[in-house]
């Protein structure tokens, strides 16, 4: 068992965790980092203490542009990418801007709890679409954009995680993300593309991005350095075309903010400027499939009759069905009792009751062995809550 004198947000102690999307504690390039700080604050020292541009540090926008343009074939320019506090600011910004109060949002289902959170509380209208393995369900989601803008109520947006869904693990194929761009063109919709697991793929590249399949219109792609280097950073990017970003640039929180991160921003450039993003990236993607088989190794080992999973190609997840006789809530209590916590799958519905027989396993913060302790000891209380139904 892990012990940790500070533990990250939602981490108890004496526990072993599957409950949230925490990076590998070992996989963060302290030295490296270290060593760009020192850097960044023997040539930009006075710099780093003062308010930013709007847009965001000038030379990290271009790294970042630059490392798209390359690994994507994109044409990114200075005026596609503005700088942002996390995924988090770009969301929440973009819900403030795009859709506001009464305004109707697509969503995947299920979807990330967080983003859910977000646009409660700018009080929009959610519509959920159900998912397959291959991503929304294109013709249920037509069926509820139709009779939405029947009704005069025409979605604004669609948010998806089409990488390594958060919380699936699911990848939308190519062919699902032009089919929902077509019908985003046709009913006037954006589609905020939330790719922040991009770079943890252990089977190749994903497909072309919405951004990239729409040639940057209508679309709005988020991306941050807290999944690939280090979310403490509080640190990430948007890119959409001009006219978008610049909305973004010239609101009323950014004006006032002075720039997203300045500090940070400048540490992350000289970060980038070393060239070791690359083999960190490597690294990385080593790191998390090997946790990912040992993962889905011991579920196939342990796990009783009649529980399903995904099998991710990337990212952090796993997204357990129960069978039906097996309510996650009754999971949660004994695997607690026991030392282990999880996230049900209630929180990542709409509508919490269509989450009773899931839940979701994040296999990127617990050691390998507790990995496959805490699915031996889930695949145990499985067992014991399924003959005493």
């Amino acid at each position: 068992m892990t012990h940790i004198n500070a533990l990250p947000q939602g981490i108890e102690p004496n526990m072993i965790s599957f409950s949230q999307g925490h990076p590998d504690r070992t996989s963060f390039p302290v030295a490296d980092l270290e060593i760009a700080a020192l850097t960044a604050f023997g040539s930009r020292a006075v710099t780093m203490f003062e308010y930013g541009p709007l847009q965001g540090e000038t030379t990290l926008i271009t790294h970042i542009a630059d490392n798209l343009n390359r690994t994507e074939d994109l044409n990114l320019k200075h005026e596609d990418l503005m700088i942002v506090s996390g995924s988090t600011h770009g969301i929440d910004m973009i819900c403030r801007l795009f859709v506001g109060a009464g305004g109707g949002i697509l969503m995947e289902s299920p979807t990330y709890r967080d983003a859910i959170h977000i646009f409660r509380d700018h009080k929009t209208e959610l519509h959920p679409v159900p998912m397959d393995e291959n991503g929304v369900i294109i013709e249920a989601m037509t069926e509820i954009v139709k009779r939405l803008s029947s009704e005069g109520k025409h979605p604004k947006l669609f948010y998806t995680i089409p990488n390594f869904h958060n919380p699936t693990g699911r990848t939308t194929t190519e062919e699902r993300r032009r089919e929902i761009l077509d019908l985003g063109r046709r009913f006037g919709f954006i589609i905020l593309e939330d790719d922040v697991y991009r770079d943890i793929s252990f089977e190749g590249a994903p497909p072309p991005s919405y951004f990239a399949l729409a040639g940057g219109r209508d679309v709005l792609r988020i991306g941050s350095f807290s999944k690939n280097l280090a979310p403490g950073l509080r640190l990430g990017w948007l890119i959409g075309a001009p006219e978008l970003i610049g909305t973004c640039v010239n609101c009323g929180t950014t004006e006032m903010g002075g720039g997203a991160n300045p500090f940070v921003s400048h540490i992350v450039t000289r970060y980038l400027e070393s060239g070791k993003w690359e083999a960190h990236i490597s690294k990385l993607r080593t790191i998390y499939r090997n946790r990912r088989d040992i993962a889905l190794s011991a579920l196939e080992r342990f796990m009783p009759t009649g529980v399903q999973w995904t099998v991710p190609s990337g990212g952090y997840f796993l997204w357990i069905t129960l069978p039906p006789n097996v309510t996650t809530s009754a999971l949660q209590v004994a695997s607690a009792a026991k030392k282990v916590i999880f996230s049900v799958g209630s929180d990542f519905f709409i509508h919490p009751k269509d989450g009773d027989h899931n839940f979701r396993l994040a296999y990127s913060f617990a050691e390998p062995d507790e990995l496959e302790e805490g699915i031996r000891i889930l695949a145990e209380t499985i067992e014991e809550l399924t003959h005493s139904m």
